[in-house]
């Protein structure tokens, strides 16, 4: 332990030597003492040995301010990544005070198209770290009485085959589809629907939905569940029919997705 003025006094040569020294000693060892140094000096460093902390004086020299514990690993301060992450990463701790860059946790909600022309409606560009889409459905109705169903893709196309799903009916009917992920089980052309789907990566590049929907035009509710196992990183959603032909005229859809 040392601490020094830093003021070297005129005297002979080896006094001189020797209060440098001791200004030399007080640097190296941080001012270590069990009590601030006499003469203190803006951005002075301090280990206090009585609480075994690293301070250091305020730029107004009024005050210490703690910086850390001497006695633990990077003075129990956080070790900070040495390279940069990349877009939307955040940085997270392991636990033991070492931090890395993770993808961060977000939610984000597409923009609303009207569902009131067309065979299908396409959502696309659907970034790779998604983990949950919710489809939402707003007076919903088509031409046809071929049940809603939703398609998934990657940056090849929308995948149509492979599809394990099935809906049923507050009024008992019922349906599968091999070509998407079910929404309803009984439409009318008047049917108007309403309600939400979620689908979510749970293993891979394997999917599963659930969804529940509910008519305004009739006492209808539908239930479905379904799951895909897609060929690459899903990257697009596709709400439309299961002819395909039957083409939406009114209401909208939007999509939420997370990860």
């Amino acid at each position: 332990m040392a601490q020094h003025d830093y003021i070297i006094d005129n005297a002979s040569g080896a006094a001189v030597r020797a209060d440098l020294n001791n200004a030399l000693a007080a640097a190296v060892s941080l001012n270590s003492g069990a009590t601030a140094p006499t003469t203190t000096y803006a951005y002075q460093p301090w280990a206090d040995v009585t609480t075994g902390l690293l301070k250091l004086r305020n730029a107004a020299n009024t005050g210490w301010i703690t910086i850390g514990t001497l006695a633990t690993t990077n003075l129990g301060l956080l070790v900070a990544p040495t390279a940069s992450g990349t877009a939307d990463q955040v940085v997270a701790t392991d636990g033991s005070g070492t931090q890395s860059w993770v993808d961060r946790a977000r939610i984000i909600r597409a923009t609303a198209q009207a569902s009131t022309s067309g065979a299908s409606i396409d959502f696309t560009t659907i970034p790779s770290w998604t983990k949950r889409i919710t489809v939402m459905f707003a007076g919903v109705s088509t031409s046809g009485t071929s049940n809603l169903q939703i398609q998934l893709g990657t940056s090849s196309g929308v995948t149509t085959t492979g599809y394990t799903s099935g809906a049923f009916t507050s009024t008992a009917s019922t349906a599968n589809s091999t070509t998407g992920l079910l929404v309803t089980a009984a439409r009318a052309a008047t049917t108007i629907s309403h309600g939400e789907a979620s689908i979510t990566l749970i293993n891979a590049n394997q999917w599963v939905m659930s969804s529940a929907t509910g008519s305004s035009d009739t006492a209808q509710a539908s239930c479905a569940g379904g799951s895909v196992t897609l060929a690459a990183v899903l990257d697009r959603v596709r709400i439309t029919t299961v002819n395909g032909t039957d083409t939406f005229d009114a209401g909208a859809v939007n999509i939420v997705y997370s990860g």
